[in-house]
């Protein structure tokens, strides 16, 4: 059964200005053009590594047995990440442990087979910290960009050329001429030099249904990934992405910034909803005095917050919808969003906002088809949904402080 964590206090009462302490990545300056970037580059020596914890996203109970039975047990992972820019662009390098190397094969996309990957997600405006997009998707009027790469073996389709005629797998063998082996041969050869050789893309986001990937290169990037295989200790993946420091999407100025990671393991079947994710981290250029509204505002402590009353509120008033933790108390384990891992991918503005106005993120999931009788949300006719969750918002401040904070509590250990 999966472990989770609660904070181990002597009184019902505690100051919990360690979990504002949240980890900042210094983005070390560099002379040199670093468009194209590696893993390996010798510009990372002299960036600081910061430790990052990754928590199982657990908000949404997959349609998938095999693959809920894969990740019942999951905990949390570490995120190891440097920084660096050149004045133009800025990159970072991912490290993470994996002992399960899965790379998708390029003849087919199969509904057994799934590729490790990473993601990086920025936050387009992020000018008042206390209303971040949500983490993974973004939410109304609050976009976010993220940048996917997926281990993959060269694609046979789509080549990006727009070759129509060399859209098809070599097995459909209906597309060649059997008896003149040459037509096979001509294939294999075009293949090789046409085919998608990296998968990375880009995406742009304002909430759930609207994920677009750009495709018209208004955002320069470029992404890599590589498994290395260690004598001693476990094998782990690097990646990196590297973007220029302004587009149309997002701007970095001289002021610290918010950034979240997530991770997908093949071997455990995960893709989309089904990843490790971080909470929205601070990133700060080194040596540069930007403006610290952002670090003042955007997990700030919850002063002599009361967890002992936050979780008899939580079980109170939440737990007939959400299941977390040990309590499993709701109608159906879709009634509601799974809170197991809150605490982990949230930040305390998106929490108390959630208590209070649910219907400013309403999280997917729910199946209107097969679990009709549990709507956790309503559509209004017009593309926009309603949840079903009321507002708290006739609570005290300090009983949603209390509830929130011992929503924090909520994550998986690490691994």
């Amino acid at each position: 059964m999966k472990k989770l964590f609660y904070s181990i206090i002597s009184s019902s009462f505690l100051t919990l200005s360690a979990w504002a302490n949240t980890p900042v990545i210094v983005v070390h300056k560099v002379l040199d053009d670093i468009t194209n970037i590696d893993v390996g580059s010798s510009h990372w020596r002299g960036a600081k590594e910061t430790q990052i914890i990754l928590y199982p996203q657990t908000t949404i109970t997959l349609n998938d047995k095999k693959a809920n039975e894969l990740n019942a047990n999951n905990t949390a992972q570490t995120l190891w990440v440097k920084a660096i820019t050149d004045g133009k662009h800025i990159a970072f390098k991912l490290r993470w442990h994996d002992e399960s190397k899965s790379i998708q094969s390029g003849n087919a996309i199969k509904n057994t087979e799934f590729a490790d990957g990473f993601a990086v997600q920025f936050a387009a405006k992020y000018d008042d910290p206390t209303k971040l997009p949500y983490i993974g998707m973004g939410s109304k009027d609050r976009p976010v960009v993220f940048y996917l790469q997926k281990a993959v073996q060269k694609l046979f389709e789509p080549n990006g050329n727009g070759d129509v005629q060399k859209q098809v797998n070599r097995a459909n063998v209906h597309a060649f001429n059997s008896l003149i082996n040459h037509d096979l041969e001509k294939f294999d050869i075009d293949v090789e030099q046409l085919a998608v050789r990296d998968y990375q893309k880009a995406f742009v986001a304002e909430g759930f249904r609207s994920m677009t990937e750009i495709k018209d290169h208004s955002t320069k990037f470029n992404a890599q990934m590589q498994y290395q295989t260690k004598w001693f200790g476990q094998n782990e993946w690097e990646g990196v992405v590297v973007r220029s420091l302004n587009d149309e999407y997002v701007k970095f100025y001289n002021d610290p910034f918010p950034v979240a990671f997530a991770v997908w393991d093949g071997a455990k079947m995960g893709r989309d909803g089904l990843k490790n994710l971080s909470t929205w981290i601070i990133a700060q250029f080194e040596g540069v005095q930007g403006r610290d509204g952002l670090k003042n505002e955007f997990d700030k402590d919850l002063t002599a917050a009361n967890i002992a009353n936050g979780e008899t509120l939580t079980k109170a008033n939440c737990a007939s919808c959400h299941n977390y933790g040990n309590v499993n108390e709701a109608a159906s384990s879709y009634m509601a969003p799974n809170l197991s891992n809150i605490g982990g991918y949230s930040t305390t503005p998106y929490l108390i906002e959630s208590i209070t106005h649910p219907n400013a993120v309403v999280v997917p999931g729910y199946n209107r088809n097969a679990h009709s009788n549990f709507a956790w949300y309503y559509e209004d006719g017009q593309g926009g949904r309603t949840s079903a969750m009321p507002s708290f918002e006739y609570l005290t401040q300090e009983e949603i402080n209390d509830i929130t904070a011992y929503l924090k509590t909520l994550k998986a250990e690490v691994k």
